[in-house]
C-alpha cells in the first residue's frame, strides 16, 4: 500500500539517537504577532505528522477497516499540507527570506526525531535547489537553515507520550460557519389555485413530500368553493457565523521510543520530549451573523 509505505519510511527511518530537546530556542508567537498565522500553519503539519504515526501504530497492532480508513485519511491530509507548505516556502523566496527563517527557527527548536515532520515539505525546496538552473536557495544556505535534513537510521519507532508541561501564549478568536437544518410538517386546507402554487414550489424544491387530498366543497360567505387538504414538508437551512475563543498553548509531551524488529517492538521508554503549539477551545463563543435559505 502506497500510503502505508510512505509512513513506514517516516516511522522506521528515524535516527537512533534521541535528544531531550533541540539546540535552538523557539518560544512561540502570541496571537498578536505578525507570524502567528504562519506558526499555526507549521504546527498544523507537525500535529498531523504525529497523528499519522499514532494511527500507523494502532493499525499495525489491531487493524480494522475503520482504523485503516482514518489512517489513510490522516496520510492524505499530512501529504497535502506538507506539499502546500513546501510550495509556500518556495514562493516566498521570490520576495523575501523571512518566511523560511521563521520555519527554520521552529525546525531547529525540535529534536532530530520531531524535525522529520518537516521532511516532505523541505523535500520540495531541496528538489528546486538541485534541479533549477537558478535555485531559490543555495545548498549551503539550505543546510544552515535546516541542519540534519534527510538523515535517518532505522531501528526504532517513536511516538508522542503524555503531556508534561504547558505554557499559555494568549487567546485568539476564530470565525466558523455552521449550517442548521430545520424541518416543518405542514397540513392546510387550500383552494385549488393554491394547489397549483404549491405544486410549483414542490417542483422547484422549496417544499417536499406534497400530498394533495380529494376535492370537496365549502361555503365561504355564501359562495360555494372547491378546496382540498394538502400536506407537505418545509425544510429550511439557517447558516450561522460564529466567533469561537481559543486558548493558545505551547504544550510539551514525552517523546517515546521502542526498538523495532519487523512488526514487533520492544518496551516503550521515554527518550526526551517534544512540543506542539495548540489552539484549544475555551467554550466561549459569539454568533456574529445569521442567514436563512
Amino acid at each position: 500500500m502506497h500510503k502505508r509505505s510512505f509512513v513506514l519510511a517516516l516511522v522506521a527511518g528515524f535516527v537512533v539517537g534521541c535528544m531531550a530537546s533541540g539546540t535552538w530556542a523557539f518560544d512561540g508567537y502570541g496571537p498578536e504577532h505578525k507570524h502567528f498565522r504562519l506558526q499555526t500553519r507549521v504546527f498544523g503539519v507537525v500535529g498531523h505528522f504525529w497523528r499519522v504515526n499514532d494511527l500507523f501504530f494502532k493499525v499495525s497492532q489491531s487493524p480494522t477497516p475503520e482504523m485503516e480508513a482514518a489512517y489513510l485519511k490522516a496520510c492524505e491530509i499530512y501529504e497535502k499540507q506538507s506539499a502546500e507548505l513546501g510550495k509556500f516556502m518556495l514562493a516566498s523566496l521570490d520576495r523575501e527570506y523571512e518566511t523560511v527563517e521563521v520555519i527554520s527557527d521552529i525546525y531547529r527548536s525540535f529534536d532530530p526525531i520531531s524535525r522529520q515532520a518537516f521532511y516532505p515539505a523541505l523535500g520540495i525546496v531541496k528538489t528546486a535547489i538541485t534541479t533549477e538552473l537558478k535555485p531559490p536557495l543555495t545548498a549551503e544556505k539550505f543546510a544552515e537553515y535546516f541542519p540534519g535534513y534527510g538523515y535517518a537510521e532505522p531501528g526504532y519507532k517513536y511516538r508522542k507520550g503524555r503531556e508534561i508541561d504547558r505554557e499559555l501564549k494568549g487567546y485568539t478568536w476564530q470565525s466558523e460557519e455552521q449550517s442548521i437544518t430545520t424541518t416543518w410538517n405542514v397540513e392546510l386546507v387550500v383552494t385549488l389555485d393554491i394547489v397549483q402554487i404549491l405544486t410549483g414550489l414542490a417542483t422547484g424544491g422549496a417544499i417536499k413530500d406534497l400530498n394533495v387530498g380529494p376535492q370537496y366543497q365549502v361555503n365561504m360567505n355564501g359562495t360555494p368553493t372547491l378546496v382540498c387538504k394538502v400536506t407537505f414538508t418545509r425544510v429550511k437551512a439557517i447558516t450561522t457565523k460564529t466567533n469561537r475563543k481559543f486558548e493558545v498553548n505551547k504544550v510539551w509531551f514525552e517523546l517515546l521510543r521502542a526498538k523495532v524488529s519487523g512488526w514487533s517492538t520492544g518496551p516503550w521508554e521515554v527518550c526526551g520530549k517534544t512540543y506542539e503549539i495548540l489552539h484549544e477551545p475555551t467554550g466561549e463563543e459569539v454568533v456574529t451573523g445569521i442567514s436563512a435559505q
